[in-house]
């Protein structure tokens, strides 16, 4: 059996400069990491005499035949591009339910792609299984989707990415390990309740960035991540530095709320919150110590391993 497990991400700046209807123009950049909450795909290959060639779970269960009845876009999509026919047992699990704002879709897609090449023998360099995740969901799939999802996924870390014509570059950041134990001590998620499609949500958003109207707020929100990076990264006191990184965090969500947007593309999933630790119980009692998620980033992306 095979396994890829794939670290969703929380996006901290500059999310919604990472389209291309943006970046082509304009130069975007995110700042932003992946988080210890994972999306796990698992595939057993079965024998050639299996009543059904292909059973794929995840929501629902399909047994089917053929590539081609695959319901699931992503599988079915990747299958056929590899043109794959031996027999196969597809399983998806998460840490965290999907269409909640923390890119789960694209670490699906980074995750299952990265499994279908370790299976045929390939390991591909990160720059490729983003490239080729992106090209999945834009290209062949056709969705409204920027590129940080990807990119997060099969990177990994806490970084700042910019985009530009065509091209990315990564800058990780430089960060001391008590100023990083102190920003995951402080960071919680809380659930809206709410999940929703970023696709659909996406297309009125789109719209207003291809005709310039978001134009001032996306620059804005670019520049963003420039002072995000220099605030993690300066020496000083780690209290009075995740102090003022809060407060960028706060002005970031302004911004976005002109986009309609929360962690990912809006209208419910979780909210983050950067939280003096101290101050966890007050959260936990107002929204409800169910909801109330605390999460820790991490280095690695995507990967993926074979179990006997």
């Amino acid at each position: 059996m095979w396994v890829s497990k794939t670290p969703l991400r929380a996006s901290f700046l500059g999310g919604g400069t990472d389209y291309p209807s943006h970046f082509r123009s304009y130069p975007g950049a995110v700042l932003g990491g992946t988080i210890d909450k994972y999306v796990f795909i698992q595939a057993l290959p079965l024998a050639p005499i299996a009543e059904q060639k292909f059973r794929v779970t995840y929501r629902t269960t399909e047994s089917v035949n053929h590539v081609n009845e695959i319901r699931h876009p992503v599988i079915r999509e990747t299958l056929k591009l590899h043109n794959w026919t031996d027999p196969l047992n597809i399983a998806t699990m998460s840490d965290l339910p999907g269409g909640t704002g923390l890119g789960s879709s694209s670490a699906f897609t980074v995750g299952f792609i990265n499994l279908i090449h370790r299976m045929k023998g390939i390991e591909l360099t990160r720059y490729e299984l983003a490239r080729q995740s992106i090209h999945m969901e834009q290209v062949i799939l056709n969705e409204n989707v920027g590129v940080q999802d990807q990119i997060h996924a099969a990177f990994g870390g806490l970084a700042r990415y910019e985009f530009t014509g065509d091209s990315f570059s990564i800058e990780p950041l430089r960060l001391t390990t008590r100023r990083l134990s102190l920003i995951n001590r402080s960071m919680i998620l809380v659930y809206t309740g709410a999940q929703r499609s970023a696709s659909e949500i996406l297309n009125s958003q789109e719209k207003r960035t291809k005709s310039g109207s978001n134009a001032d707020y996306l620059r804005e929100m670019y520049e963003m991540t420039k002072i995000g990076a220099t605030i993690l990264e300066a020496e000083g006191d780690d209290l009075a530095a995740l102090n003022r990184f809060a407060e960028l965090l706060d002005q970031g969500w302004k911004l976005k709320r002109q986009l309609g947007k929360l962690l990912g593309a809006g209208g419910g999933g979780f909210v983050l919150f950067v939280v003096d630790p101290s101050l966890h119980p007050a959260f936990e009692a107002r929204f409800g110590r169910q909801n109330i998620i605390p999460i820790s980033m991490t280095n690695g992306g995507s990967t993926v391993a074979s179990i006997a």
